[in-house]
C-alpha cells in the first residue's frame, strides 16, 4: 500500500481521565505531560486518550483503583501522525507477522509468554491487564531500532469492546470506547477544560 495513506494529519480531540489536581496541573502546565509504563498497558507505554469521549474518560477515572480522591476529564487537542491504528488491517498484520519473533526472542531470554488478565489474574483475552499487547505492541516499537522496515509511530490506536452487553443480545458493551496511546509528546497540541 502506498504510505499517503498511513499517515494521519488531521486535529483530534479527546479527554484524559485522571486526579483533578492533575489536570489542571497540565491546563497550567502543558508540557508536564506523564508518560504511563505500566507493563499491562493496552497499547503500549504513553499518554493515554479516550477519544472524543469524555464519559468514559470521566468514568474511568471515577473508578480508577487505586481510587482518586477528586476524579476528573480535561479535554486534549490531538494528531495521530504516523499511527498504529489498530483498526485498519495494515498495523493489525504488522503486529500478526511480529507476533513469532516476539516467541522467539521471549524463549532467548527465557520469559514465560504473558497473557491478557483479568483484575484477579485469571486469564482473560479482553480482560482489564493487556500483558500480552503491551509487550508485543512494545516488541514491535522495540524493532525500528534494528529494522528499516519497521516504521515509528508516533501513537498507537485501538477500538475496545469493554464492559456488560448495552442491551439483550448485542455484542455493544457499555464501555466501548476507542483509545490512543500518544507516544511522541509532540502530538499532543494542548490541553482544554472541557464545557459540560
Amino acid at each position: 500500500m502506498d504510505d499517503i495513506y498511513l499517515d494521519r494529519p488531521n486535529l483530534y480531540i479527546g479527554f484524559h481521565g485522571c486526579e483533578k489536581k492533575v489536570g489542571i496541573d497540565l491546563i497550567l502546565h502543558p508540557n508536564r505531560i506523564h508518560m504511563s509504563a505500566h507493563d499491562y498497558e493496552w497499547l503500549g507505554h504513553g499518554f493515554y486518550v479516550w477519544e472524543n469521549n469524555y464519559d468514559r474518560a470521566l468514568d474511568w477515572a471515577s473508578n480508577h483503583y487505586p481510587k482518586f480522591k477528586e476524579p476528573f476529564a480535561i479535554g486534549v487537542v490531538y494528531t495521530l501522525e504516523k499511527c498504529l491504528d489498530l483498526t485498519d488491517k495494515h498495523f493489525i498484520e504488522l503486529l500478526f507477522k511480529d507476533y513469532p519473533e516476539f516467541l522467539i526472542d521471549l524463549k532467548r531470554m527465557g520469559a514465560p509468554i504473558p497473557q491478557n488478565t483479568d483484575l484477579k489474574g485469571k486469564p482473560n483475552p479482553s480482560g482489564v491487564l493487556r500483558y500480552l499487547d503491551c509487550f508485543l505492541i512494545e516488541h514491535l516499537h522495540s524493532l525500528r531500532d534494528i529494522a528499516e522496515d519497521i516504521p515509528y509511530f508516533d501513537t498507537a490506536r485501538g477500538a475496545f469492546t469493554e464492559g456488560a452487553p448495552a442491551y439483550p443480545g448485542t455484542q455493544f458493551g457499555d464501555k466501548n470506547h476507542i483509545q490512543v496511546c500518544v507516544r511522541n509528546k509532540k502530538c499532543i497540541k494542548g490541553f482544554f477544560l472541557p464545557r459540560y
